[in-house]
């Protein structure tokens, strides 16, 4: 019985043993991957924030069409300005995490 918990982790440990060899021969193509989609996260951010803030400016200009049409503007611009905001924040955090790794790369490119 012992023997099969050992030939499963052995088969295990081989397992992560052929990922981390993958990850090693594909890390700077992954590094640049991971950094291209925290800046992607930031761009996302920014649009939908600027996406909301629109809406709420033409709320704002045409108040004089009810409240009808100011009730659906902000249901429509809230989203947009929430998922902005939570996107501009995920980028910072990311970007705090992840900042070692981001100098490595531009010195590796660098150099």
């Amino acid at each position: 019985m012992n023997e099969m918990k050992e030939d499963a982790l052995d088969e295990e440990l081989v397992k992560w043993n052929d990922i981390f060899k993958n990850l090693i021969v594909d890390a700077k193509g992954l590094t640049k991957d991971l950094l291209e989609g925290i800046n992607y996260v930031l761009g996302t951010g920014i649009l939908s924030l600027a996406m909301g803030l629109l809406v709420v400016y033409f709320v704002v200009r045409n108040m004089h069409m009810g409240s009808d049409f100011v009730f659906i503007g902000l249901v429509v611009s809230s989203p947009a300005v929430f998922l902005g905001l939570w996107n501009i924040r995920k980028y910072f955090d990311l970007r705090r995490k992840y900042l070692r790794l981001y100098l490595y790369q531009r010195e590796m490119e660098s150099g």
